[in-house]
């Protein structure tokens, strides 16, 4: 028996034994298709048949880490492709439009949050600082650490510029300015 024929038979053993096991191997860590987990294993058996060079006389565990380590780079470039493909497609591009819309906010309500912008510009420099804070996401917890103040002052001063917003918006007129004036 040649070595070419050998290997083969040794092949055939490996997959006769370990094929499922790469497949749930595969699926466990990729988040792929069925078909694209099945595709990428094919592709990992296929490199090892193709590849004299991969060594199947190591444990076979190592032969398997091999095929599961090809076979999931096979799946993320599958699922790559398979994403971009699916943005050129003209129905994904009108989904993608239409989601952009639901979420871009009109010209009017941009204009809004301006005004809104500017009379929070308006407010003193401490109440603003705790009010933008509060703003980006912060807890009033770590605004106060952030400020070396308690909690009650964190309060206090969120507080105070809502009332002044409040006050400013009043003094407005309800209206807001257009932006920048």
């Amino acid at each position: 028996m040649n070595t070419t024929t050998a290997r083969l038979q040794q092949i055939a053993a490996l997959h006769a034994q370990h094929a499922r096991q790469l497949e749930e191997l595969v699926a466990r860590h990729a988040r792929a298709t069925p078909q694209t987990i099945e595709d990428a294993c094919s592709y990992a058996w296929m490199q090892l048949l193709t590849h004299p060079s991969i060594s199947l006389c190591r444990p076979r565990w190592s032969a398997l880490a091999w095929l599961t380590q090809t076979a999931m780079r096979e799946a993320w470039r599958l699922e790559a492709d398979r994403a971009r493909e699916e943005l050129v497609d003209d129905a994904a591009l009108e989904r993608a439009r239409q989601r952009r819309e639901d979420i871009a906010p009109a010209a009017d309500e941009v204009a809004d949050r301006h005004a809104r912008l500017d009379l929070v510009a308006q407010l003193p420099e401490r109440p603003r600082r705790f009010l933008l804070r509060l703003a980006m996401g912060f807890t009033y917890r770590e605004i106060a650490k952030q400020e070396n103040v308690s909690l009650t002052t964190t309060n206090k001063q969120i507080a105070r510029a809502k009332r002044l917003l409040r006050e400013l918006e009043a003094k407005e007129g309800g209206e807001h300015p257009p932006p920048g004036t």
